[in-house]
């Protein structure tokens, strides 16, 4: 039941996070899969590379975004990828709140937090790629409050910042 609910708040977030319509011809480019981060990596962040769910869930296709999920004791922690999407769609979108710029490493970052339902909250820090954008959120329905999320958010991908694939 928890992973269901992961999945809809994961779901909830990247509609939330950075969704809306983009104008323009498709371009062709290859999405960066966020499950590719060795398991060295993400065990290294304190998270267990066993607790590993990679998409979106049985029956659920969402063609604009990858996504991997992990779970911690008091949340959830997730990547998701974007070729498609970029970091400036999180800054406009006037659903993210407390949004402010932000840089992980060398890259463009936003920070923002999300709220799902009656109880469920995240915090979410957006980073510019080439092409599109990665996502990482820390999710929680009821245990963790919002500044807490924004601590493990922020923590967890300082951490994998090596992991990406270059920026240029």
């Amino acid at each position: 039941m928890r992973k269901r609910v992961a999945t809809l708040v994961a779901v909830a977030t990247m509609l939330a996070g950075c969704g809306g319509g983009v104008e323009g011809s498709a371009v062709a480019a290859e999405r960066w899969d966020p499950c590719s981060i060795p398991d060295g990596a993400i065990a290294a962040t304190g998270l267990d590379p066993a607790t590993k769910d990679e998409g979106w869930g049985e029956g659920i296709e969402v063609d604009d975004w990858a996504l991997c999920t992990y779970k911690a004791a008091a949340y959830y922690f997730t990547i998701k990828s974007s070729s498609t999407r970029t970091i400036d769609e999180a800054r406009e979108n006037s659903s993210n709140l407390e949004g402010r710029d932000a840089q992980l490493g060398e890259r463009d970052a936003y920070q923002y937090k999300t709220s799902v339902g009656s109880s469920g909250r995240t915090c979410n820090v957006a980073v510019g790629m080439s092409p599109g954008v990665v996502v990482f959120s820390a999710i929680d329905m009821d245990d963790l409050d919002g500044d807490r999320l924004c601590e493990l958010v922020i923590q967890h991908s300082t951490e994998l910042q090596d992991a990406l694939p270059n920026a240029n």
